[in-house]
């Protein structure tokens, strides 16, 4: 389902799968960055946070999925070996990760990743593909809800 106008389909279609591909990348990095949190997060009393980081990256890896289905739809390829999101994500990554103050790294990442995902509803915008701009708007809503609930800890 291509919504890009025919007169600018090639020039639009390399720009929007790039635009996916390191949208992807950054989720891809972020669900990484959930997993590391949920695995070292073990004291008692922070079970909570620990449940709620393995809810948030479920969440992540189905808006991965998301990204990557719209990449192939408007007939890119999906990338996102490991090689691939250690170059190209743009998430922020504080050295909290490694004191384990997990809420805050988390939500630092999910707020770099909407800031990404702005540039990329504007860029959507701009060439006319409103199915993809919708998709970075609904996922960088839902990662801002999620990143109030971490701060809120």
């Amino acid at each position: 389902m291509s919504t890009i106008s025919d007169k600018s389909l090639s020039s639009a279609r390399g720009v929007i799968v790039k635009l996916c591909n390191d949208r992807l990348a950054d989720a891809v990095d972020l669900q990484l960055q959930c997993k590391h949190a949920y695995w070292n997060t073990t004291e008692p009393d922070l079970i909570s946070l620990r449940a709620l980081i393995g809810q948030l990256s479920k969440v992540v890896e189905g808006n991965s999925d998301r990204i990557a289905k719209r990449a192939v739809e408007i007939g890119g390829i999906a990338n996102s070996t490991e090689r691939v999101v250690a170059t190209w994500s743009h998430l922020l990554c504080t050295p909290d990760a490694l004191n384990r103050n997990h809420a805050q790294t988390i939500a630092i990442a999910l707020a770099s990743f909407g800031d990404s995902a702005a540039h990329a509803i504007a860029i959507c915008g701009e060439f006319g593909d409103h199915v993809s701009a919708n998709i970075f708007k609904e996922i960088s809503q839902e990662f801002e809800e999620w990143g109030r609930k971490l701060e809120a800890l």
